[in-house]
């Protein structure tokens, strides 16, 4: 019975994600949520109590795959900085959906603005940790930024057009030697 209460309890939340994404914030109800879980409102209360239950239970569930990111980060064999350019897992996975939701909160939610900004620190963090210059690291971010608005919006990324190993190689000679 526990199963299908969690399992429940993420067709609910993962709903409500969904909705945020979809429709911007504006049609998350919890009418609306209820509906597209296919839950009764009441069910939707008993696992989250109210819209603060849904947005905490968000946040906390992205601040989880942050975690599990930072440390897949950290690992990989190809360096922080190549793991984090590359996004063939990245886009429409947990993570980013998670993100995304978590962005739309954050223009309301002071937490979820929290989060997202924190994230924003520890990606820096690794990646400067990673090649060893704060200005690198920015500037691998903004990469990563347009590569990942490129792939998002028009749906295809230009990485093809750019060989990334090669290209953080040259601009981080003492970080790959």
């Amino acid at each position: 019975m526990a199963q299908h209460r969690d399992s429940a309890r993420e067709s609910i939340l993962t709903a409500f994600q969904e909705l945020l994404l979809d429709t911007s914030g504006s049609g998350a109800s919890l009418d609306a949520v209820a509906r597209a879980a296919g839950v009764t409102k009441g069910g939707l209360l008993y696992h989250f109590g109210s819209r603060d239950g849904l947005e905490t239970a968000l946040i906390d569930r992205l601040e989880t795959l942050a975690a599990a990111e930072y440390e897949r980060m950290r690992a990989a064999p190809q360096g922080a900085a190549a793991y984090y350019v590359s996004l063939a897992e990245y886009v429409n996975s947990p993570l980013d959906r998670a993100t995304l939701a978590g962005g739309a909160l954050a223009r309301g939610n002071p937490r979820a603005r929290a989060v997202i900004v924190e994230m924003r620190r520890r990606y820096f963090g690794i990646l400067n940790d990673d090649l060893r210059d704060p200005d690198l690291a920015r500037a691998t971010m903004l990469l990563t930024d347009g590569l990942y608005y490129d792939a998002t919006t028009i749906g295809e990324p230009f990485e093809h057009e750019l060989d990334i190993p090669a290209f953080l190689a040259r601009l981080t000679p003492r970080a790959v030697s």
